[in-house]
């Protein structure tokens, strides 16, 4: 009897270090690990690159910045990271929380779960930096704490966009709950069975349905996803293809609007995306001849082609006619387009995420640009 024991014993011990060695992989294989965090976002959660910024960057980019802040979040202050006096974060106060080159880390096993292993968010969100709240969505409240615009709420009908703002990368809880589009109402409940109906909403389809015995923390979705709901002859490039071509009228007729203006483009504050450095007043020289939608540093920004083959980054308040005024004023529908724009591009999903909401936003954005 007591062989037995120990033998199951045993054998359990083996699976459970079978399974955590997996998981271990699958994290490693991730994008939220140290092999890309690290050369990538997880050096903005520091205080040798970001100073004080780091207080805005850490609360997702880090686990120590993330622990801290949730705890922030549950109680009512989704900003950026402050101090025990509850005052904006010192650099000081950052550099304790482990936040420098030296000690700062990824987001690992410890961010999501406690002690005992249970997720630390479930169901419901505190109110997010996007402005909302996710409620009934599940294990995926605790996705939706980052993967969020972050940027704050819109207003989906104002006149004036008022800002150049854009997106936060990873801006998958808007979009899947149908908040924070220009052009259509997104105070309305969007009955999303993704974000409800699956049980755990994010963590359903980027790790249940694409684990084996353990759920898969690579948070990768196999390629027959579609199939596991919708039949084996269902294909996300039945969304998708449609979303890209809509994306590509958006692109088209943002274009057309620069083009209408180009004579009145004189200057920008040139950015270089190789080196993340800005240059003021660089004079343009030549004509536009096409733009792509872009977003750096926080803000909507083109990249402009010129017809003499040269080419300009720009964030869109620092395009300017030969008074040094805006070319594009926040009250210019293309503002309000290009938010929409990188919201879609933003999300990564191309409609799959929310199909209806993501049709009505860019055909929305389409008839505000005629």
């Amino acid at each position: 009897m007591k062989k037995a024991l120990f033998a199951l014993l045993a054998l359990g011990l083996m699976v459970a270090f079978s399974s955590k060695e997996a998981i271990q992989k699958e994290w490693e294989a991730s994008a939220h690990n140290n092999g890309v965090m690290g050369a990538k976002s997880l050096p903005q959660a520091t205080v040798e690159v970001r100073a004080e910024n780091a207080a805005h960057c850490a609360r997702c980019h880090s686990e120590q910045g993330f622990l801290a802040w949730l705890n922030q979040l549950k109680k009512g202050n989704p900003g950026n990271l402050v101090g025990p006096d509850g005052k904006a974060a010192t650099v000081d106060y950052l550099r304790s929380l482990g936040l420098t080159q030296a000690q700062v880390k990824p987001i690992t096993c410890k961010t999501c779960h406690d002690d005992d292993g249970d997720l630390r968010l479930v169901h419901d969100t505190p109110m997010l930096p996007a402005g909302f709240r996710a409620v009934g969505v599940g294990s995926g409240a605790l996705c939706m704490a980052c993967h969020n615009t972050r940027n704050g709420r819109i207003t989906w009908n104002a006149a004036d966009a008022g800002r150049y703002t854009s997106p936060h990368y990873s801006a998958e809880a808007d979009v899947i709950l149908g908040k924070n589009g220009y052009f259509v109402d997104d105070t309305r409940e969007w009955n999303n069975p993704h974000a409800f109906f699956t049980g755990g909403s994010c963590s359903t389809c980027h790790m249940s349905l694409s684990g084996k015995d353990y759920t898969a923390h690579t948070f990768k979705t196999p390629e027959n996803l579609c199939a596991s709901c919708h039949g084996a002859k269902y294909t996300k490039e039945m969304v998708q293809d449609n979303t890209e071509h809509l994306m590509s009228l958006v692109r088209t007729m943002v274009n057309a609007k620069v083009l209408a203006v180009r004579d009145r483009i004189k200057t920008v504050r040139a950015y270089n995306p190789d080196t993340g450095q800005f240059t003021p007043n660089v004079q343009v020289k030549a004509p536009v001849y096409r733009v792509d939608i872009v977003s750096f540093g926080g803000q909507l920004g083109f990249k402009m082609d010129l017809t003499d083959g040269t080419t300009l980054w720009s964030q869109l308040g620092d395009i300017r006619d030969e008074k040094g005024q805006p070319v594009f004023s926040t009250k210019d529908p293309v503002v309000r387009a290009a938010w929409n724009y990188i919201l879609v591009k933003y999300d990564g999903s191309k409609g799959i995420h929310n199909p209806t909401y993501t049709r009505a936003l860019l055909l929305a954005t389409v008839e505000a640009l005629r």
